[in-house]
């Protein structure tokens, strides 16, 4: 009888120093399985859950650089009213309405 194979897919360690490995599991019938390794715990997924987990995580992902744009937007925003108005501290107006003298 064949013995299950292992193949390590991902193996990353947080900030915190945890571990995240992520083993597909090659069974005896021919079927496949997943582990993901969280620190100490670990759980089986199917290739379905597998499929959901990878959807979730790219739909967090892009939330946080959807944030991460507005983020730099105004940030950029306030950059160009600071040099707008040192500029216009130092020469002046940079416009002039034709009614002003």
């Amino acid at each position: 009888m064949r013995q299950p194979v292992l193949t390590s897919l991902i193996g990353l360690r947080d900030r915190v120093g945890d571990r995240l490995i992520l083993l597909r599991l090659d069974r005896p019938d021919g079927t496949r399985g997943y582990m993901l390794r969280v620190g100490t715990g670990s759980v089986f997924l199917s290739a379905g859950d597998l499929d959901r987990l990878s959807t979730v995580i790219r739909l967090e992902l892009a939330s946080a650089n959807q944030f991460r744009f507005f983020a730099r937007a105004i940030w950029l925003l306030i950059l160009c009213a600071l040099v707008w108005l040192l500029t216009s501290a130092v020469t002046g107006p940079l416009f002039a309405y034709p009614w002003s003298n």
